[in-house]
């Protein structure tokens, strides 16, 4: 997921093996990682958590149309409460790279939530759903690792003046939160329902920006630019 050029040779040869596609759930995530770039010239962060799974959904399109009612999930993360992007800054890849590094992971995660209303509004024609799904707290390694690569000052005190008491009060084991994916992808229940946040918490209450379509649609034209996807790639 660090390349697109791995993410296309994973489409071609799915597209080999595959006649159809009835799930997709884009759950790939990493969090705030060094400050090297990968070989798309590239945040980690964001190219792992938003940009691969952007792209890895365009050209699974074909397949996921396939099938009746295929379903498309994108997990997020209540900290896409706290991203930092905003309309002026939608300017190509600066606005991907943020001040202090660990917003990088909530700008990513606010981006999924996007992606996830906007490939709902343009999949709906095809009988697919896509919606965004926040498992809440889940105790996993990506926080040892986020702790790892923690650099300056605000982002060690930001991490330790929050994420261990959150773990430890609201921390749930993957098992329980994966539940939540499996449900929306399979359950009678959710046969219907697109463009829709649904979470442990807050459930159905996006960040505020997601709902700005201007806002919205400019993010959605600076990935595709990022992405390079073709022409044909495109939905409208």
């Amino acid at each position: 997921m660090t390349s697109f050029k791995s993410v296309r040779l994973l489409v071609s040869r799915l597209k080999r093996s595959e006649s159809k596609l009835d799930i997709l759930i884009n759950n790939a995530g990493i969090p705030v990682c060094s400050n090297a770039t990968t070989e798309d010239g590239l945040n980690q962060t964001m190219q792992v958590n938003h940009f691969s799974g952007f792209l890895l959904t365009h050209l699974l399109v074909d397949l996921l149309k396939k099938s009746e009612g295929a379903r498309v999930i994108f997990v997020t993360s209540f900290l896409a409460y706290f991203h930092t992007l905003t309309r002026r800054s939608v300017k190509g890849y600066k606005i991907y790279n943020s001040v202090f590094r660990n917003f990088d992971y909530a700008n990513s995660k606010f981006c999924n939530i996007i992606t996830a209303d906007m490939f709902a509004r343009k999949l709906k024609q095809w009988n697919i759903t896509c919606n965004s799904y926040h498992p809440g707290v889940v105790k996993t390694g990506i926080f040892k690792i986020a702790e790892k690569n923690l650099t300056n000052l605000f982002d060690i005190v930001m991490y330790y003046s929050t994420i261990p008491l959150v773990i430890k009060l609201c921390g749930v084991e993957p098992r329980v939160t994966s539940q939540g994916a499996v449900q929306i992808a399979i359950a009678k229940e959710f046969e219907n329902v697109t463009g829709s946040f649904v979470g442990r918490f807050l459930h159905n209450v996006k960040p505020r920006a997601a709902y700005d379509t201007k806002f919205c649609e400019a993010i959605w034209r600076a990935s595709e630019e990022i992405v390079k996807l073709k022409p044909e790639e495109r939905l409208d």
